[in-house]
């Protein structure tokens, strides 16, 4: 498959070697396919510039939780995507351990991202402000409580 030379997969496929995290680029038709079932199912507000899933989602703060939220997604494998312009378009990486997502994100440059499983049961959105999720995950409990 060739990709565009700005696509985000090449940061990614090369820090996860480097930290040693297994990840898999799926193929271009099976990550279209995965993407169409995803979107169409969680219906996101924005799905390029800052992405967003919308009012009814659940919200955490980018800056205080992206580098610890994936702890709550479990050892099963997850699925990262990004917005769909040219560059970025039906490129889909798939993190064996999804526990270890943050860890891969926070070793690379920044991007904005969305985040679900091989069922898609859930999505997250990662944008440069908000952690934003919809349908069968909770992060909240990674959440500080708040001091009233």
């Amino acid at each position: 498959m060739e990709l565009h030379k700005f696509n985000h997969a090449y940061e990614l496929l090369s820090v996860a070697r480097k930290i040693g995290i297994t990840v898999e680029l799926l193929d271009q038709e099976e990550a279209r396919h995965y993407i169409i079932e995803v979107m169409e199912k969680f219906s996101p507000w924005k799905k390029e510039g800052h992405l967003s899933l919308g009012d009814d989602s659940n919200t955490l703060s980018t800056e205080e939780y992206e580098d610890k939220f994936s702890f709550l997604l479990g050892n099963d494998a997850a699925y990262i995507f990004f917005e769909q312009n040219h560059i970025n378009k039906n490129t889909v990486i798939k993190v064996k351990n999804a526990s270890r997502l943050s860890e891969l994100m926070t070793n690379s440059y920044g991007m904005e991202y969305f985040i679900s499983d091989s069922n898609a049961r859930y999505l997250i959105s990662v944008n440069w402000y908000s952690i934003q999720w919809k349908g069968d995950i909770d992060l909240s409990p990674i959440a500080k409580p708040r001091k009233d």
